[in-house]
């Protein structure tokens, strides 16, 4: 009896130790889920000791919330005698944190053969579960890559091969997989290229953004572009590499249209004979034409991007660079004079420039084009005529003050002879100091109108915003007797504000509301409507009258200076109203014109351009 003792203690010591060397947690519970026993792994893997597990159930001890329905239906399946195998769950540590493992539950019977309880091992599948997540990532990631991702090893046998592979060359992964990259995709005039890889990746290098040709199913080739990786296993042995290959047909097509394109804007720009540059989106140059180059005496060895600032007057270089800095910024165009410095000739001349941005197509700025064009020659010729101009108005303006006092006198002196000798002269006579009289006054209004014509241009640097309104309302209040005797009735729609000086418009309104009221119908009261209307870049204002009406082909003769369609005194006048109005207009690089039908009035045009 002692001796079957004994044999049963050894057993159970024995089956024990077993039960506490294994790396897996096992467990026995009873059929209410009580702990029963508790290996020295469970503790370890759990936290709690023997003493703290044996006696509470698994829910409340290792079960978290959101699994609490887990542990009734294993209940009830041991109840039911059936196993419980490679079950994967999540548990709870002592301290809290979760750890993912596999159960495996099996009923335990008493000696009758009544099912008692259970035996549970439990293993840590977190680091699997890790591993199996990672992988799997890997492959969704590797497969859903647009590229292809194929793997081989050191004797250039494919290993895998990825869905954009078989996208790509249009071999499923069965029919890739086990054969070599040579035989399947490199052409025959390239077969020398793997042999070389292959030795290189067996010396641990990279094979980076190689471009090459391969060979699809159909037989059709494509460009492609490589990277290759050597693979290493775990003891950082090269087993293998890593290969991704992306499609660079239509990469390269483009790129070959690009250069062409580049190729014909460079032979373009070197013909043109402006100097041509082009710019980064953030303003620095990258390109000049061959202009630039002789222009400055040098050569394309010494290109310099920021150069030509060297070359501005330092005069005209702070708004230079002001204007430029801020087309760069805002991505307007922009244009502006400056002098630069010709090495060749040893002497400033002047230039404009001018740059526009090239937009992409969602509209973010991919380039800056520019151009600087030689107008030294024009500003000289427009200095001379500057010069020429402010001589001929001085000379007008002196020639005019010189001829008015002699005429006065001949006027004055005239209707003294009329006055104090009437009874001394005869008919004739008298009728000669009239025409006499007469001609000095018309004289003296020509005088006026050439003073008013030469002083077109006085305010011009001065241009700012003017009200029409107001110009127009000061026009009117200057003619208020000459509309009152007429009777002329005169309208006006709103009008715009416009950049224009506000005598120079008042001049245009004053000139253009005489003549309308001047060459009047007979019989018919004098009626004027003024109005203006927007044209894409401009106002056109328009001056509308009742009046006699000029035949079409008169229609620009009216506007030269001294020019009249009417001779005699019926409609008096110098002729220089109108050709005051052209001027002006032509300062402002604006357009005067009339319609019009004999008989049935006139509308006088005439457009300010947005400055």
């Amino acid at each position: 009896m002692l001796k079957g003792s004994l044999l049963e203690e050894r057993a159970h010591f024995l089956l024990t130790s077993i039960v506490d060397s294994s790396d897996d947690a096992i467990i026995s519970k009873d059929l209410n889920g009580v702990v029963t026993s508790w290996n020295r792994s469970a503790e370890r893997l759990f936290g709690y000791s023997a003493e703290e597990a044996i006696g509470r159930t698994v829910a409340e001890l290792l079960i978290p919330e959101d699994r609490q329905d887990e542990e009734p239906t294993i209940l009830a399946r041991l109840r039911r005698g059936e196993p419980v195998d490679h079950f994967d769950t999540v548990r709870r540590r002592k301290d809290g944190t979760k750890l993912e493992i596999s159960l495996t539950i099996s009923p335990v019977k008493d000696a009758a053969g009544n099912i008692v309880g259970a035996s549970k091992i439990a293993r840590d599948i977190t680091d699997r579960k890790r591993a199996e997540r990672s992988n799997f990532l890997l492959s969704a990631i590797v497969d859903s890559s647009d590229d292809a991702i194929i793997s081989k090893d050191l004797n250039g046998f494919i290993t895998s091969w990825n869905r954009s592979a078989e996208r790509l060359f249009g071999y499923s992964a069965e029919e890739a997989i086990g054969k070599t990259v040579a035989e399947l995709l490199i052409p025959e005039d390239r077969q020398d290229e793997e042999p070389t890889i292959l030795a290189r990746l067996r010396r641990g290098e990279r094979v980076d953004h190689f471009e090459t040709v391969r060979r699809r199913k159909d037989g059709t080739t494509l460009d492609i572009s490589l990277t290759i990786s050597p693979v290493k296993d775990g003891a950082g042995n090269i087993v293998g590499a890593s290969k991704i290959a992306r499609d660079i047909t239509e990469a390269k097509r483009i790129r070959r249209i690009l250069a062409e394109s580049e190729a014909r804007f460079r032979q373009l720009a070197d013909s043109m004979p402006q100097m041509v540059w082009t710019a980064r989106p953030d303003g620095h140059v990258d390109y000049y034409n061959e202009r630039w180059y002789e222009f400055i005496g040098s050569s394309r060895e010494h290109f310099g991007g920021a150069r030509w600032q060297q070359l501005i007057h330092p005069e005209d270089l702070p708004s230079t660079l002001e204007s430029y800095e801020k087309a760069i910024r805002s991505g307007d165009p922009y244009a502006l004079e400056n002098r630069m410095w010709d090495e060749r000739q040893q002497r400033w001349r002047w230039f404009v420039g001018r740059a526009l941005p090239i937009f992409d197509a969602d509209g973010e700025i991919t380039k800056w084009f520019g151009t600087w064009t030689d107008i030294d020659d024009q500003k000289r010729v427009e200095d001379d005529l500057r010069r020429a101009n402010s001589g001929l108005e001085q000379f007008a303006f002196s020639a005019s003050h010189d001829l008015q006092e002699p005429l006065r006198s001949i006027k004055i002196y005239s209707e003294l002879l009329e006055k104090r000798y009437t009874d001394k002269l005869d008919g004739k006579a008298l009728e000669y100091m009239r025409h006499l009289h007469n001609g000095a006054t018309r004289m003296e209004a020509l005088v006026r109108d050439l003073l008013s014509y030469t002083d077109t241009l006085k305010a011009f640097d001065s241009v700012t915003i003017t009200d029409a309104n107001e110009a127009l309302a000061g026009a009117v209040a200057n003619l208020s007797s000459t509309i009152s005797e007429s009777g002329a009735q005169v309208t006006v729609d709103p009008l715009p504000s416009v950049m224009m000086h506000a005598t120079h418009l008042q001049q245009l309104f004053q000139n253009l509301l005489s003549n309308a009221i001047k060459y009047r119908a007979p019989g018919r009261s004098p009626f004027v409507h003024i109005a203006a209307e927007r044209d894409e870049r401009e106002w056109v204002f328009a001056v509308r009258d009742n009046g006699i009406g000029i035949e079409p082909q008169y229609g620009e003769h009216i506007f030269g200076l001294f020019k009249r369609l009417h001779s005699g005194n019926q409609y008096a006048g110098t002729g220089i109203g109108l050709a005051i109005c052209r001027r002006i207009m032509d300062q402002y690089r604006g357009r005067i014109w009339v319609d019009s039908d004999p008989g049935q009035g006139s509308v006088f045009r005439f457009a300010i351009p947005d400055r």
